[in-house]
């Protein structure tokens, strides 16, 4: 739950989500390295985002050793949300530019689910097996050299390993890490509030 954290703290005027504040990445330098490659097949990548439209990659949360090696949850050029899991990738029905959006990665061994504010946007079945070594990093690539660094603001990026069910997603997206029940912390990895 550690790791060096570049960044500054940034509230966006007018949004009610997260009430507690987010930290504001700028798109060229501003990063956390984590001090864990989060390498569990079954897992949860939990986030609250807001990407502004720029036109590139925006890496949420990267945990690869190498392309298709690993997990990786971004925002795409056109804002909306991929998720891959090695080489199998699921991406959001629509986009979310400038706008405040729960995104949430799951994978249970067999099926790989975007859910968005809550609700399953979309699954894939798939057979995958994650054995990544490298750290991961929140708001860029975390191999080779770092790019795709993400513009915008991030809050309550949280690792689990296993998959969430969809009603504990819908618990979870409106709490801090201390309001979490026994159960809803069951496998928490990490938890990076981003709020001060």
């Amino acid at each position: 739950k550690s790791g060096l954290v570049m960044f500054n703290k940034f509230t966006t005027a007018g949004l009610s989500f997260p009430v507690q504040g987010s930290a504001g990445f700028n798109g060229t330098s501003d990063f956390i390295q984590t001090d864990n490659p989060f390498s569990n097949t079954n897992h949860t990548i939990a986030a609250w985002v807001y990407a502004n439209d720029t036109a590139a990659s925006k890496e949420i949360f990267n945990a690869m050793d190498a392309v298709d090696d690993g997990i990786r949850f971004f925002s795409k050029p056109d804002e909306g949300i991929r998720y891959s899991v090695n080489s199998s990738d699921v991406n959001s029905s629509a986009t979310y530019q400038n706008e405040w959006v729960y995104a949430v990665g799951t994978y249970d061994g067999t099926t790989q689910k975007i859910y968005i504010n809550g609700s399953v946007d979309v699954s894939a079945t798939t057979s995958q097996t994650l054995n990544n070594t490298t750290n991961a990093k929140i708001g860029a690539r975390n191999y080779s050299t770092t790019v795709s660094n993400f513009n915008g603001n991030l809050a309550n990026v949280a690792i689990w390993n296993r998959a969430l069910s969809s009603d504990e997603i819908n618990s979870v997206m409106w709490k801090p890490v201390q309001a979490l029940s026994a159960t809803e912390s069951n496998g928490l990895q990490a938890w990076y509030s981003l709020d001060d």
